[in-house]
Parts: structure tokens; C-alpha cells; sequence
């Protein structure tokens, strides 16, 4: 698609966003523009796009702008936002997006989650399941700095191992498979019981691209083993 078809096209951009949403658990804004779905244009009302994504069946990927930033975002149902027409004028950096280029159909895309605190380095957690926590639940912890989750097993696994060898292999067998299960629902529990507050959702390729997203959000932003240059400070 040409680059003046995209700028004479209109976009949906989001009015208002309803408590309990898909768009609120996706922490979308309002101001968000909608851009593309699978690096399809969406050109359409809300009316009709609502009616297309409800006839999803497996998640496609949401392209979006906000504050001069592209992000894409994975999306399996209706948003439940209120939305208005805007024209491409409204898009500052509309030039310098080309959808076909901005989704790549052949690489394996994962959803990521931007954990902050004030005054800390920020988490970047993937959704997608290591296999690390269903084989080895104590090495994930670690891997994951778990340290009081870590504790705990570590004393449980103490305990069935000094009633019983069979009893630990039973217990090991019961915990993997439950840190396995429920290892996304563990760790955003553990976050936020250190007052790390969910700030973005998006998906990306891997954690370097991802960093570099959430870079771009926040200039000041900084990961555990970052692979972006080091934050300049303010004078």
C-alpha cells in the first residue's frame, strides 16, 4: 500500500474505555489510535471492526499509536471502548509506518508485561511458559528472584525429603506441575506484592525488541540484564 493511500485513510482512535474491558486488562489509553489488525488497515467504523473481532478465532495482533509510538498488541475479541473517526492528520508519524513491514507473519510473537515501581528497575515478564518452572520450580524462582516463594518450597522439599524419599519425589512431581500451570498467575502475584504496578502490555518478537518498545514509552526505563544503553540522567 502506498504511502499516500495510508495518509488519506481515517483510523478509529479510542474516546473511552469501560471498567473490566478487554481494552482495560490490555491497558490501552484513551487516545489510543487504531491503526491495523494482522497488518490489515482497519478502515472501517467501530461498528463494523467490533463485528471483526468478535468473529475471532484465535488472537491476532492489534497495531496501535500513542504518543508517537507504534506497538502491537495481541487482541481475541471485541475491546469494549467507545471510538471516533480521526483522519490520518491526527497521526504525526503516519509516514513512517508501513503495515506490512510493522507485522512479520513468519516470526513467533510473544505478549510481554511491563512491570514498575517507583525508583526501581522495571520487570519485563513474558506470558508465554518456560518449561524451566515445570521441570525445575526451585531454578525458576531463582531465575526469577522469587527469593520468599523459593524459601518455602525450599522447606517443603526439606520436609518430605526427611519423612520420606517417596513422599519428596511424590511432592516435586505435585509442585512442578503447579508452578507449571500457574507460573504467569504466580509471578504478576509476586510483582505486585512488591508494589510493582502493571503499566504496559504488547507483544514483540523477543525481550531485546521489547525493551526497545517500552524504552520508547519511557526514556528513563531499565530492565534487569538490559540490553539497551544505560539510562542518561538528568543534570
Amino acid at each position: 500500500m502506498s504511502e499516500d493511500t495510508i495518509l488519506d485513510k481515517k483510523f478509529l482512535r479510542i474516546k473511552s474505555i469501560r471498567t473490566s474491558s478487554n481494552a482495560f486488562v490490555m491497558k490501552l489509553q484513551e487516545g489510543d489510535i487504531i491503526l491495523s489488525l494482522d497488518g490489515e488497515l482497519v478502515n472501517i467504523s467501530y461498528e463494523g471492526f467490533s463485528k471483526e473481532l468478535k468473529d475471532i478465532k484465535k488472537s491476532k495482533i492489534l497495531t496501535l499509536y500513542r504518543d508517537g509510538v507504534f506497538f502491537n498488541t495481541f487482541v481475541n475479541g471485541p475491546l469494549g471502548v467507545i471510538c471516533e473517526e480521526v483522519n490520518s492528520e491526527s497521526i504525526t508519524d503516519l509516514n513512517s509506518y508501513k503495515p506490512i513491514n510493522n507485522i512479520d507473519s513468519h516470526k513467533f510473537y510473544q505478549q510481554f508485561e511491563v512491570f514498575q515501581k517507583g525508583g526501581s528497575t522495571a520487570i519485563l515478564m513474558s506470558t508465554f511458559p518456560s518449561i524451566l518452572a515445570s521441570l525445575a520450580p526451585p531454578l525458576w524462582m531463582i531465575q526469577n528472584k522469587l527469593w520468599n516463594f523459593f524459601g518455602i518450597s525450599l522447606v517443603f522439599y526439606i520436609v518430605l525429603l526427611m519423612i520420606s524419599p517417596w513422599l519428596f519425589f511424590i511432592g516435586w512431581i505435585l509442585k512442578s506441575w503447579y508452578v507449571g500451570s500457574s507460573q504467569i498467575d504466580i509471578l504478576r502475584f509476586f510483582y505486585r506484592l512488591n508494589n510493582y504496578r502493571l503499566s504496559l502490555i504488547f507483544c514483540a518478537i523477543n525481550e531485546k525488541e521489547a525493551q526497545e518498545t517500552a524504552r520508547k514509552f519511557d526514556g528513563k526505563i531499565d530492565f534487569y540484564y538490559s540490553y539497551l544503553d544505560p539510562v542518561v540522567l538528568d543534570d
